[in-house]
């Protein structure tokens, strides 16, 4: 055993010369990552399946509208604090951990009052399941991403073993719960509720878990809070263009298109997660890296990604017609939407893994100018396209905004001193 072991080891060592990249690394820490990233999409698969086979479409389309609102709230949690503390804890600062959950407690703060406002609001039209929904989400929103933070440290500390047990547990837990609930009832703040009880109760667990275990030492860098809220602030726009899509959908064309689009692009995403663990990898390596050494080894990584997106784009426009007809029949409109909307896969997949590069090496200047005008060009032409064509107008600007992206950051990383 021990000699097959020694054999794949050597045989790994063998393909850096091809690669150019630690490939010992790259195996251990993504086996764990992408078996993590597994369980969770097929958590995310069956609960979806459950959803639309359960629910009634117009419950369905509710819930996704709520979420989507809750997922821009969850912008005042300060989500680019979690890249602030990888990057921290991977060059030795393991307590800045604790002053990053402060931080992000406190700020969501916000996002717990304009929920309540929402809520107000509808009750003010007599929309009382929506008011309520909105009562709930206010309640967790200073919860469910600050206590998340933990993910962050163990990535840093490149415990990616670790980090995908609990997730692995949390997941599982998650599923479990929500499917239960949706057996029992189609209440929709209930079934809120659980879902963000689901979420919330694993991470505050893991969180303090994480501490106790992990934690090292109490050194804090300086710079990682002002650098956490530069990244939030940055992303602010980012965040409303991810979700504001599936807000308009719904007041435009109702709940029923919305679970349709909701579908389409689900599968993309979860692909899209998949790939998202490479980055995950390379952040503590590029953190510990000039920009200089960085350009010199990165094109030729790029290009092996790029080659594997294209496999999987084309895997998948096979198998998507098969796939919704066995566990989304009713929904089989979604196929022709999520077919062209994977070819995005190849832009957007190409553009994270290059994007990490500016966040690994602090540059502000470019990470904000990338989220900004992305962001921009996405807004711009996403309300003209949803009021004209509905679905099909969504899709394009998915497919123009990651494009322009991809673009955007490879200019920007080839002008990186």
């Amino acid at each position: 055993m021990q000699e097959l072991k020694n054999k794949f080891v050597s045989a790994l060592r063998w393909s850096e010369k091809y690669t150019k990249t630690d490939m010992l690394y790259l195996t251990k820490g993504g086996f764990w990552l992408i078996l993590g990233q597994i369980v969770a999409s097929v958590s995310v698969f069956i609960t979806s399946i459950a959803f639309a086979n359960l629910l009634d479409p117009n419950v369905f389309g509710i819930y996704k509208y709520i979420i989507s609102i809750v997922g821009i709230l969850s912008i005042t949690t300060l989500t680019g604090m979690d890249s602030a503390i990888t990057q921290s804890t991977a060059r030795g600062y393991e307590g800045t951990i604790s002053l990053g959950f402060k931080t992000k407690i406190k700020w969501s703060s916000l996002g717990t009052v304009m929920s309540l406002l929402i809520a107000l609001y509808y009750y003010s039209q007599g929309n009382i399941p929506f008011a309520l929904s909105f009562c709930v989400a206010a309640v967790f929103i200073p919860f469910t991403e600050s206590f998340d933070i933990y993910n962050s440290f163990l990535g840093g500390k490149k415990l990616f073993d670790i980090q995908t047990l609990y997730n692995v547990v949390k997941k599982l837990f998650a599923l479990v719960t929500i499917i239960t609930t949706i057996f029992l009832t189609q209440n929709i703040y209930i079934i809120l509720f659980i879902y963000l009880s689901s979420i919330t109760i694993p991470n505050i667990f893991f969180y303090y878990k994480t501490i106790k275990q992990y934690r090292k030492n109490i050194g804090v860098d300086p710079e990682a809070v002002g650098y956490g809220k530069h990244l939030s602030f940055i992303s602010i726009i980012g965040v409303l263009a991810s979700e504001i899509d599936k807000i308009l959908i719904f007041q435009y064309v109702g709940p029923v298109n919305l679970v349709i689009y909701s579908l389409a692009i689900a599968p993309t995403d979860q692909i899209k997660g998949l790939f998202k663990n490479i980055n995950s990898l390379a952040m503590p390596q590029f953190s510990q890296r000039t920009s200089q050494e960085i350009k010199k080894m990165i094109w030729n990584k790029t290009l092996i990604l790029l080659l594997m997106t294209i496999v999987v784009v084309f895997v998948y426009i096979l198998l998507a017609p098969l796939f919704f007809k066995l566990f989304f029949p009713k929904y089989i409109e979604s196929v022709i939407y999520s077919q062209v909307l994977s070819l995005s896969l190849i832009p957007v997949i190409i553009s994270g893994f290059l994007y990490t590069i500016l966040e690994s090496q602090k540059s502000t200047k470019a990470i904000y100018n990338y989220n900004l005008y992305t962001s921009i060009m996405n807004l711009v032409v996403l309300f003209p396209l949803i009021y004209l064509f509905g679905i099909w107008g969504a899709i394009a600007t998915r497919i123009a905004t990651r494009i322009f992206g991809l673009l955007f950051v490879f200019n920007t990383i080839k002008k990186i001193n």
